[in-house]
């Protein structure tokens, strides 16, 4: 054998290695009911939650379904006689059984907080999945948060049910952190990513947008579905994908119709979600300028929380160096470019372009004295004593909160800065104040890198923006 044939044929071994990490099976395939708690703690211990969706939590209450999509953005197939399907059992019912139960809260007169997830390149659904754990705890403090779970007794303007959806897709797999071969599947799960996008994604988040427009048009003060979209990595390229046409089309509206503030609030709560939130988002900036440039036209006469924000680290390695290696060679046969701009944008992601960065969010050198008494996570903190920081916290920061609303007092001139808790500070860099897109680059010292995205200076900072949503 040749030296040639042999590097090929240590490519594909490696190739091959890793792709072995994942296998093409759905990881939650049992019907979950409520006779199980299958809460933070318990979903990890107990081996009857490793496979069920939803799973159901009592303490604090929230719901997560899982939905999961093959490599063509396909829900898997239901049981059959043959082994293979069989070994699916009720995975090709995820999307109906998370909507139709959204859906019969609702009904209910239930008000309803929806966070829905969609995981990055090297995640997926598995119960042990560091995402899938850091998830659940997202919905946890969600829900100690809602009015509800404080034991007063009476449900307050502000209670909502929490229900989760955590959207997975074939990534590289979650031992592939400690695989040094993962980056060779840069290729093949960005190509999945896009398939994935254009695929059963687009139907639930159109499903979920049917679920806003028929509920959310009786109230616009208090509106009975939040909804707020993440994605991470190549997930935020899932998200971006299948919403981008939805989210231009409401900036649209505004852009080339007018309209004023109020108009644009009622739009925005029959969209697809209140708030798109893409963090170290590993898509190239060329799919982002349209979206950009008609934020621009929008001409927003007071100040509005982001319809969609971008958060990428200076920090991550992943986007600010293996991305723009990986798509040199995708783009070898797709020059020439019409501009050096385009050829530029095309290497790298939205938040690795100076020209359409909006803000830096930074965690070093905050002033504590703006929200005294906020405590972080001390480590080994047990489900109860993490609550009572929540609680603690959440008072902290629904206090700063309304700092904020007397502080801008609805106009916000350039250059403009706040400091929230969690010892980080926002500051406008460049593009309308008023734009109903922010681009935000932060450092290290909130997301450490590509993965480390569930910290809690950058969760407390989510959290007080999505403050600024009517409640």
């Amino acid at each position: 054998m040749d030296k040639e044939n042999r590097a090929r044929l240590c490519m594909a071994l490696a190739l091959a290695a890793v792709a072995a990490c994942t296998s093409p099976r759905p990881h939650k395939v049992s019907t979950g009911a409520g006779d199980i708690d299958c809460g933070v703690e318990t979903s990890l211990s107990d081996v009857r939650c490793f496979e069920r969706t939803p799973e159901m939590s009592t303490a604090p209450p929230y719901t997560l379904h899982f939905v999961e999509f093959d490599d063509q953005g396909w829900l898997y197939p239901g049981p059959k006689d043959d082994g293979y399907a069989a070994e699916m059992g009720s995975a090709h019912a995820q999307l109906d059984r998370a909507v139709e139960d959204v859906a019969a809260r609702l009904a209910r007169n239930e008000r309803v907080l929806l966070l829905v997830y969609v995981h990055g390149w090297k995640h997926g659904a598995a119960h042990d999945d560091r995402d899938v754990k850091r998830f659940r705890q997202m919905l946890s403090d969600a829900a100690v948060l809602d009015e509800k779970a404080r034991g007063s007794g009476a449900a307050t303007a502000s209670a909502r049910t929490v229900v989760g959806i955590y959207v997975g897709w074939r990534g590289a797999g979650r031992y592939s952190h400690s695989n040094p071969l993962v980056y060779l599947t840069f290729w093949t799960r960005k190509n999945a990513a896009l398939h994935v996008s254009e695929g059963a994604p687009r139907e639930l988040f159109a499903r979920i947008r049917a679920l806003r427009e028929r509920w959310n048009a009786e109230d616009a003060g208090r509106p009975r579905l939040r909804t707020v979209v993440m994605g991470h990595s190549f997930g935020g390229w899932v998200v971006f994908s299948a919403l981008s046409p939805v989210i231009l089309e409401l900036f649209a509206k505004q852009a080339d119709a007018g309209g004023s503030a109020e108009a644009w609030r009622r739009a925005r709560l029959s969209s697809a979600a209140d708030m798109v939130i893409l963090v170290n988002p590993a898509f190239e900036a060329t799919r982002y300028d349209p979206l950009h440039r008609l934020a621009q036209k929008m001409r927003l006469s007071e100040y509005e929380p982001p319809a969609l924000l971008i958060v990428t680290s200076n920090a991550d390695g992943a986007t600010g160096t293996a991305f723009p290696f990986g798509r040199f060679f995708n783009t070898l046969f797709q020059r020439p470019f019409v501009s050096d701009e385009e050829a530029y944008a095309a290497m790298r992601t939205p938040g690795w372009v100076e020209r359409y960065v909006t803000h830096s969010l930074s965690g070093d050198g905050a002033d504590a004295s703006k929200c005294p008494g906020w405590r972080g996570d001390p480590g080994r903190e047990d489900e109860k004593a993490r609550s009572a920081r929540m609680l603690e916290n959440g008072a902290r920061e629904k206090k700063r909160h309304d700092e904020w609303r007397a502080y801008n007092n609805k106009s916000l001139q350039a250059g403009w800065e706040w400091q929230y808790c969690g010892g980080t500070t926002l500051r406008h860099k460049a593009h309308p104040t008023h734009s109903p897109v922010w681009n935000v680059v932060t450092d290290g010292t909130v997301i450490p890198n590509h993965s480390d995205i569930m910290g809690e200076p950058l969760h407390a900072f989510l959290r007080q923006i999505y403050l600024d949503l009517p409640q």
